[in-house]
């Protein structure tokens, strides 16, 4: 209760609203995360994969 009278008392009505933890920032990069994306939305080639399905 003591957090949302400071938080009301600070900010205002707006600062009763839920906001995002801090907590840990993303340990992967967009970069890293797009590349398994990108490796499945590629179609394989059967000469180089062997395979014509994933």
């Amino acid at each position: 209760m003591r957090d949302w009278v400071l938080q009301f008392s600070a900010v205002g009505p707006v600062g009763l609203n839920d906001q995002k933890a801090p907590g840990q920032p993303p340990r992967l990069i967009n970069a890293h995360r797009n590349t398994p994306a990108t490796a499945i939305a590629a179609r394989p080639v059967a000469a180089a994969d062997g395979v014509l399905h994933w």
